[in-house]
This record gives C-alpha cells, structure tokens and sequence, in this order.
C-alpha cells in the first residue's frame, strides 16, 4: 500500500504589531570614527584630560606624534579596544622622555 501522506500544514500568520520597529545598532568603533590630528592645539579635551606633552611633538611631520604615557594611560579605565599588534599595558617600559 502507498504510505498514507500528512496534510501539509501552513503556519498562520505573523503578529508582528508587538515587535519593536528596529533594534538599535551598536555604536560604531572607536577606530571607525578616528580622525587625523593634525596641531595638538586644536584639540579639544574634556575637563580634567590633560592634552599630551606638546615639546615632545614641536617637530612632528605627517601626523607622526609622540604621546607620553601619562597621557595615554589616562584613558585605561574606558579604553576596551585595541589593535591587536599593542603590547599588553604590564610590557611596556617607562619611557624616559615622559618624565
């Protein structure tokens, strides 16, 4: 005998009238949205950010600056992203120049 075929069932239709209209995208990345410094002094920082060490940049050509690490290391606690080629915070020797 030839197998007994099942009704085919179709699923009804979507309420969708409870859904949210769109989901909110993530953020874009903090290296999405860098842009090139070109004069340290017209960069704006935020109240209690001290802006880098501006005689370590006095001849800086193409974009090419020198940050000193009490500069950088202000921005540990919020910075989560990194290039992957950045050493881990604890290799990182002084830098005699930052002092």
């Amino acid at each position: 005998s030839p197998p007994s075929e099942l009704p085919q069932c179709h699923p009804g239709p979507l309420d969708l009238s409870t859904t949210k209209a769109s989901i909110p995208a993530h953020p874009p990345s903090a290296f999405a949205t860098a842009r090139i410094i070109d004069d340290f002094s017209r960069v704006p920082y935020p109240e209690g950010i001290k802006s880098p060490r501006v005689e370590l940049n006095i001849n800086a050509k193409d974009g090419k600056f020198i940050y000193d690490q009490g500069f950088l290391l202000q921005f540990m606690p919020v910075c989560k992203e990194k290039p992957e080629s950045l050493a881990a915070p604890d290799a990182i020797v002084p830098n005699p120049m930052s002092r």
